[in-house]
């Protein structure tokens, strides 16, 4: 079994003195760094986000985004760790009325 080299598009090649065949331990960048670099891209929610959780979710609480975690999960301030399908951005007027407006309550706010 033949496994390709990925040091060729590591961070450190031709950057890092002491970067030669394997990680160096002075600049301490990840060998898999480009990993994080496209699933930074791919983010829905950044550090600071403030969200709800989906409507079926009972929790009516505003939450901020604390950080990404992979697969698509993030970590809340609050200390749980979520799916992105499990929460959304937080509304306006939900950051006005500092919780999770029901279905009816986002109705009337939009149209207001």
């Amino acid at each position: 079994m033949n496994m390709k080299s990925n040091l060729a598009q590591h961070p450190c090649t031709n950057k890092c003195p002491n970067f030669k065949e394997e990680q160096c331990n002075t600049c301490l960048v990840p060998e898999n760094a480009q990993n994080a670099v496209t699933e930074t891209v791919n983010q829905k929610f950044i550090k600071g986000d403030v969200i709800v959780y989906i409507s079926h979710i009972k929790f009516d609480d505003l939450e901020v985004v604390e950080d990404y975690q992979p697969n698509d999960h993030y970590w809340l301030e609050c200390g749980q760790c979520v799916h992105e399908s499990w929460i959304r951005t937080a509304t306006v007027a939900e950051l006005d009325a500092n919780r999770r407006l029901t279905d009816a309550e986002q109705a009337l706010a939009e149209v207001s």
